[in-house]
């Protein structure tokens, strides 16, 4: 009796179990399984309704429109299984569902293959980019380029840049030494994530 009384329990308990949370703890399920960055991963992860990043994205936009504001607590995080899957992995899924026909458009038309969400968010970006300004100066025609000379030339002195300094002088010497961009933003962003990962235990120490 007693047995059975355990089984009715925990059959009860299956069934009030939210569909988000289910669905949240086969999505972190799956995630910690997956392995590597193989060529197709892209490809069976923006799968329709089925697709890893498909799923994800779904789940996080569901839980978005949960509060007002689109701000997910950690809490709600946490009772979906969500903190588990990688925060801008998470960012990306949603980034595809919410843009998504955009994206699928975008794929079709493209020549290079992507194994990434962030390869295929940043292929995008830059296509907008691009489109919308043409004539875009050059780094050596900007007086930021002219203030980077002066501050190179003032010998013990180091030299201090602003973000936009950095990027542009990025994006030139990726053209000059004929760099994909996309590799660069994928190493940038795999610093970063060590980085972030660095940073609890030196705060700690």
């Amino acid at each position: 009796m007693t047995n059975s009384a355990n089984n009715a329990n925990t059959d009860t308990q299956k069934v009030v179990l939210p569909t988000l949370e289910l669905e949240g703890a086969d999505i972190a399920r799956l995630y910690l399984l997956e392995v590597g960055h193989d060529a197709k991963r892209l490809t069976r992860n923006t799968k329709p309704v089925v697709g890893l990043d498909t799923r994800l994205g779904n789940e996080m936009r569901t839980l978005k429109a949960e509060f007002e504001g689109g701000r997910i607590p950690t809490w709600r995080l946490t009772e979906c299984q969500m903190h588990i899957v990688d925060k801008r992995r998470r960012s990306e899924a949603l980034w595809f569902v919410e843009n998504e026909i955009e994206a699928r458009k975008f794929i079709a038309k493209s020549k290079k293959g992507y194994t990434s969400l962030t390869s295929l968010q940043l292929a995008i970006k830059k296509a907008n980019k691009e489109s919308g300004s043409t004539d875009e100066p050059k780094v050596k025609d900007t007086p930021e380029a002219s203030s980077e000379a002066d501050n190179k030339s003032n010998v013990g002195l180091p030299a201090v840049f602003t973000k936009d300094e950095i990027f542009k002088q990025l994006i030139q010497a990726c053209k000059d030494s004929d760099v994909d961009i996309m590799d660069i933003a994928e190493m940038l962003l795999r610093e970063a994530d060590a980085i972030e990962v660095d940073t609890p235990n030196a705060i700690a120490a």
